[in-house]
């Protein structure tokens, strides 16, 4: 049967469309094109442009594991992780930045990841969180547990990429919230988002977050945009 469906349905990399054989899961990238992708080795640069673009000093350490540009075969990855249903892109390129990053400090000592929360209307339309697929990607090789019931999309905003300069800030203004947050009291906090542009949603969500009592928050970005 798996003989019959890998001849009329063949395995093929999302990316380049080449076939990527039987014991590669379908919506993968081939080794070839995720050896291509651009990583920022932000992991072990102090000050790097995830940092400073989210200038909040109360974080512990802020990074993205790849530089996305447009009109670059990067754009194309991440729209079919987002809107093309293949989920399982996020977390095929989560697992492989921990495993990459395993001989830093950056995945070193954390009580729980919490990926960037959709909205529940958002999140029936789409069907899936792209970002608690890149977090499930990273808890795999940490073992580090993801929570997905503390930090909440209350608000169901437009679009970030359909706005611009101060309307990004003015759109998620207030766009998150937390329950029970002294149940995440001293925790030290992994938040995951797919893609760092102006950084103004991941500042909104960490605002958010400030009601957690003697948290240290750290943020990790598959992309960021340049």
């Amino acid at each position: 049967m798996a003989l019959l469906s890998n001849l009329f349905f063949p395995r093929t990399c999302p990316q380049c469309g080449l076939g990527v054989g039987e014991k590669t899961a379908r919506g993968r990238l081939c080794e070839s094109c995720l050896r291509r992708l651009p990583r920022t080795e932000q992991a072990v640069l102090k000050q790097n442009e995830t940092e400073l673009t989210l200038a909040d000093k109360r974080l512990e350490r802020a990074a993205a594991f790849l530089f996305y540009e447009k009109d670059h075969p990067i754009q194309r990855v991440v729209h079919q992780m987002k809107y093309a249903d293949m989920p399982e892109i996020g977390y095929q390129l989560g697992r492989q930045a921990a495993l990459e990053w395993q001989d830093t400090e950056f995945f070193a000592d954390l009580d729980v990841i919490v990926p960037m929360p959709l909205h529940p209307r958002r999140l029936r339309e789409r069907g899936y969180n792209q970002s608690e697929y890149i977090a499930r990607g990273i808890s795999e090789v940490t073992g580090v547990p993801v929570d997905t019931s503390h930090v909440l999309r209350s608000r169901n905003t437009p679009k970030q990429a359909l706005q611009d300069g101060e309307n990004r800030r003015q759109n998620v203004a207030d766009a998150f919230a937390v329950v029970r947050p002294e149940q995440l009291y001293r925790k030290r906090i992994l938040v995951v988002d797919d893609l760092i542009t102006t950084g103004e949603t991941m500042k909104a969500c960490l605002k958010a977050m400030r009601v957690i009592r003697g948290a240290r928050i750290s943020v990790f970005a598959l992309c960021k945009a340049r």
